[in-house]
């Protein structure tokens, strides 16, 4: 019933499509969730926190057809239009994305094209995680100050103000998460983000619309479990260098697996009769969640390095003692 409701719909996708249906982002973001290493704070691990970001995941899903001008500057966050030589409208390699999201669109423009008609989902990525950064941040100087408080009033504060970073931090996880996940299927990297599309096709892929949602959602609801991605889920990786570098790669590897799909649409459009289309629905959700795993990992560890405050005052300084959380955070 559900992939006949799917199949209905389809005429009604917009170019923009979902990525990974409601399902596939809630297992992701449980998925990612629940293998954080130990040493992250104890409020990302509870069952509370884990299941609510498996449903933050959905939310930009969820705030679509708000109107305008939400939706045309918020739904290019989705996608990022690369094309078979990796390059992004022809202008901007993946190996050397521009440094800020407007230097981005320029060069873009330089080439008839821009930022909201190729997408600019690794700004959503590099973006969303730096926000993470801060979130760690303000919890390490607030669990810091309670540590380290002059008064009961300055403890009491800081006591309050961790437990809002908290709420913050899941929230902005959960939001972003979205994104992240959105990079590990193919065709939300790619031109051809449902069916072939008007490219040269010497091997005859597939050009219908609506392979795009058949694929992450019904296939995926019908087909793939937590279990499923829990089995596949690769070994931690450390997110080394600069994150727009690392997201870089992180899509060119997403891209890679374009034309595997593409092979396996032309043999059978992933209706759920071959073990090998799991096998690569399960393979591009793992990858998902084990790449926001490392960056929830990573984020963490670069909050230590962060500066706080007006002037600006080191986290290290607060956890050692060195400085005054309290004094600082009321800046």
């Amino acid at each position: 019933m559900r992939t006949l409701l799917i199949a209905a719909l389809v005429s009604a996708i917009p170019a923009t499509a979902y990525a990974w249906g409601p399902d596939g982002h809630r297992m992701l973001g449980e998925t990612a969730m629940r293998h954080l290493p130990a040493a992250l704070p104890a409020f990302l691990h509870s069952d509370e926190a884990i299941w609510q970001i498996g449903q933050l995941s959905r939310e930009p899903d969820r705030s679509r057809n708000a109107g305008n001008p939400h939706d045309a500057d918020l739904n290019p966050a989705h996608f990022v239009d690369v094309g078979d030589d990796l390059t992004i409208g022809g202008a901007v390699p993946l190996s050397a994305l521009p440094p800020t999201r407007a230097d981005y669109a320029a060069v873009l423009r330089t080439h008839g094209t821009d930022d909201y008609k190729m997408g600019y989902l690794p700004y959503a990525i590099a973006e969303g995680w730096q926000q993470v950064v801060k979130d760690f941040a303000y919890w390490r100087a607030d669990a810091a100050g309670e540590t380290f408080a002059k008064s009961d009033k300055a403890r009491a504060w800081l006591a309050q103000d961790r437990k809002l970073r908290e709420l913050i931090a899941i929230r902005d996880i959960g939001y972003w998460a979205h994104f992240v996940e959105d990079a590990s299927q193919p065709m939300h990297a790619s031109v051809h983000y449902d069916g072939w599309g008007d490219f040269p096709n010497p091997n005859g892929y597939p050009n219908q619309k609506g392979l795009h949602l058949q694929f992450e959602d019904a296939f995926v609801h019908d087909n793939v479990s937590d279990a499923d991605i829990e089995a596949a889920l690769p070994a931690p990786q450390p997110v080394t260098g600069d994150i727009l570098a690392w997201t870089g790669s992180y899509l060119a590897r997403t891209q890679s697996q374009v034309m595997p799909m593409f092979e396996m649409a032309k043999r059978e459009p992933f209706n759920g009769h071959d073990a090998a289309e799991k096998a690569f629905a399960v393979e591009r959700l793992a990858a998902g969640a084990a790449a926001l795993r490392d960056l929830v990992s990573a984020a963490w560890i670069e909050s230590a390095k962060a500066q706080l405050g007006y002037p600006l005052v080191s986290v290290s300084d607060m956890e050692s003692g060195k400085a005054d959380a309290y004094t600082v955070l009321q800046r």
